[in-house]
């Protein structure tokens, strides 16, 4: 009988500095050669590993097939990671199957700036570096490079990649440009990778409506799509593209793209709106019940008529033209709707002080199938103005009848922990604003994270918020990511459905030795047990 495998180390849960791995690899060279899966990608991070480093883990893990680890990718950084680092992983660890590389900035869990690098400071990374690389790893299946900073012109490294790779089916690019030129009537770059099944492309500032086009051609077995900070994509790029692979896209994300808020990315998602099962946009409301822009003639296409039609003859003449246009596959008269039928998670990034109320009318009115919605709230509450509503607008999400689980996720929202200048909201105000209408939801799990003050280091549930939670009866799981006051944390006593509380201290809590009224071991035992003791009508 065969031994079981060994245990995978999975380090990305802990801080450590990046220069001791290579160490304690070394130390223990038997263990180190029995790993195939080393994960040490950790959102906490502020550093990654240089070239010499990433060169030492590969060396002694040869057997590695799966790697992810952040990199210094910054050229200004002495020992930077470029083509020979690259190059030298690829070499000691031929037999991976899956290698995410991402700058450090990218893993934090508020948006990254957007390509900081200054002109001609371009990454280490190149174009013959990246075809050496991919004639080193024939056994490629999952390929993430995020450096942050420009790699320029790197399309006909992504065709080398396409016969180099045969097994290639997820690929995420961060600021490498010139991935797919669409210069002709054939394919190029990237779309020349037609059995990706996952592509994410982010900060690609050339990339155009005619090079999403060219990909969709070349991808015909995409399911799952992101796109992130490419400025000069617009609404009738993503239609198109939708358009085309209606018979396979399944999750769509979208988002920090100049030319599109939240009413133009649901109007874009028009052809997939009955087979999109995932979704993530911007709620931003710039430019509320704005009509979509005109197509420019030199990219108006056979395809693009079929769109561009007014709503009454628009089923008329998708029928008519059902024989010579594939990604159309029915011909139902409710194709139109605007009806999200298979939609189940939601994702919403939306800036700190805007309203959540404003989502129906950007085209999110109906969604029958909705289980899961995930929001993120990130800003400084301190210096936008009074909220134009007094509420963020949950209740709203009472429309979606299946809904069941929420994550809303207020941390990266930064605000004034105890007391705020005249005029301004403290942090217990904004989270009565966030939380106002919760009650109204019939939700079965609840993840919070509440807003913070950085400043003095603090991240606890108030009084309002304990308050406000109380009031969804149907609650039956609770996390809540920071600390809490155990008089606070009794209100949830009440609710007679809620099972399974949990305070994730995820953020640096105060140590155990301050003088306050935070929840510490002895009264987490006490309300635990009191949560225990409870009837349980079930």
């Amino acid at each position: 009988m065969a031994s079981p495998p060994p245990r995978l180390p999975h380090l990305s849960r802990f801080y450590c500095w990046p220069e001791d791995i290579p160490a304690a690899l070394s130390l223990y060279p038997l263990a180190a050669g029995s790993l195939s899966h080393l994960n040490l990608l950790c959102s906490s991070t502020s550093e990654g590993f240089r070239s010499s480093e990433l060169v030492g883990i590969a060396s002694a893990c040869p057997n590695l097939r799966r790697l992810l680890a952040p990199c210094v990718f910054n050229p200004r950084f002495f020992d930077c990671v470029g083509d020979d680092a690259l190059l030298a992983v690829a070499s000691h660890c031929s037999r991976i199957s899956l290698l995410h590389l991402a700058d450090p900035s990218t893993l934090s869990p508020s948006r990254a700036i957007i390509n900081s690098s200054a002109p001609g400071d371009e990454s280490r990374v190149t174009r013959a570096g990246l075809d050496s690389l991919f004639s080193a790893l024939p056994l490629l299946e999952d390929l993430t490079l995020d450096s942050c900073h420009d790699v320029p012109d790197s399309g006909a490294a992504f065709e080398c990649l396409s016969y180099r790779c045969p097994r290639i089916r997820s690929l995420k690019l961060g600021c490498f440009q010139g991935i797919c030129k669409a210069a002709g009537l054939h394919l190029d770059g990237v779309a020349l990778c037609g059995a990706l099944q996952n592509l994410c492309i982010k900060n690609s500032n050339d990339l155009s409506d005619s090079s999403l086009a060219v990909i969709a051609r070349g991808c015909r077995q995409l399911s799952r799509f992101e796109i992130h900070g490419c400025d000069t994509i617009s609404e009738t790029g993503i239609k198109r593209f939708a358009t085309i692979l209606r018979s396979t896209l399944k999750e769509v994300r979208i988002s920090s793209c100049r030319n599109l808020d939240a009413s133009s990315c649901l109007r874009a998602l028009e052809p997939i709106r009955d087979r999109i099962v995932r979704l993530h946009i911007d709620c931003i409301w710039a430019n509320p019940g704005a009509s979509p822009p005109p197509i420019p003639a030199e990219e108006s296409s056979e395809e693009d008529d079929l769109e561009l039609e007014p709503d009454n003859n628009r089923s008329s003449k998708r029928c008519k033209s059902s024989d010579h246009n594939n990604g159309y596959d029915k011909c139902d008269s409710d194709f139109w709707c605007r009806t999200f039928e298979r939609l189940r998670n939601l994702s919403l990034w939306i800036p700190a002080g805007e309203v959540l109320s404003l989502l129906p009318e950007a085209g999110l009115e109906s969604c029958p199938k909705l289980e899961e919605i995930n929001i993120k709230v990130e800003g400084d509450c301190r210096t936008c103005p009074l909220p134009s509503q007094p509420v963020f607008g949950l209740s709203t999400l009472a429309l979606y009848p299946q809904l069941s689980k929420m994550k809303l996720d207020c941390g990266e929202a930064i605000g004034y922990a105890l007391t705020a200048p005249r005029g301004h909201m403290d942090l217990s105000l904004w989270e009565r604003f966030y939380l106002h209408g919760i009650g109204d939801l019939n939700l079965y799990e609840l993840d919070y994270w509440p807003p913070q003050d950085k400043e003095v280091n603090q991240r606890t549930l108030s009084l309002p918020a304990s308050g406000l939670i109380q009031g969804c009866l149907s609650l039956r799981k609770l996390f809540i990511h920071g600390t809490a006051h155990e008089h606070f944390m009794r209100f949830f006593l009440g609710m007679a459905n809620l099972r399974d509380v949990q305070l994730r201290e995820d953020y640096y809590p105060a140590p155990d030795h301050d003088m306050s009224t935070e929840m510490r071991v002895d009264s987490c035992s006490r309300f635990e047990d009191a949560l225990n003791s409870r009837f349980i009508p079930d």
